[in-house]
């Protein structure tokens, strides 16, 4: 179930170890698609797990996020109507990067650019993990 109360996803991450990775993988992918809401990235914090993980599937492109971090962030711009399936009646306008670099030292690929769209869901998954939520954003 995704947790929707504030209090609950305002917690301190851990980094996910690589055994756990396939599991948790399993875990968010079914969570996203039982979804009573179309979404297209989710992260370990919004199904109660603390860990550093989240999946983004923007059509057919699929990344999972492990213990990134980013870097190379291009391009502020105002991102309208970002959603969070924790808030499902909230859209909010945010400040997004259009591009970003993703930096990864768990699994492969080690390092990418999303962009876009992409770029947009990345940022917002792995705000989850320092909790700062769609609230935090609006501009």
């Amino acid at each position: 179930m995704i947790i929707t109360n504030e209090d609950e996803l305002r917690v301190h991450c851990e980094p996910v170890q690589l055994e756990e990775v396939n599991d948790l993988r399993s875990q968010l992918e079914n969570e996203l698609r039982e979804s009573s809401v179309p979404g297209i990235g989710l992260a370990a914090p919004q199904i109660g797990i603390a860990k550093t993980m989240a999946i983004v599937r923007v059509g057919d492109l699929k990344i999972d996020l492990i213990n990134c971090n980013l870097t190379n962030l291009r391009e502020l711009f105002i991102f309208d109507s970002e959603g969070c399936l924790s808030f499902p009646d909230m859209y909010v306008s945010s400040k997004r990067y259009r591009q970003v670099t993703v930096e990864n030292n768990l699994v492969e690929p080690f390092k990418f650019i999303v962009t876009g769209l992409a770029a947009v869901v990345v940022q917002h998954e792995m705000d989850h993990w320092h909790s700062k939520l769609l609230p935090d954003f609006s501009v």
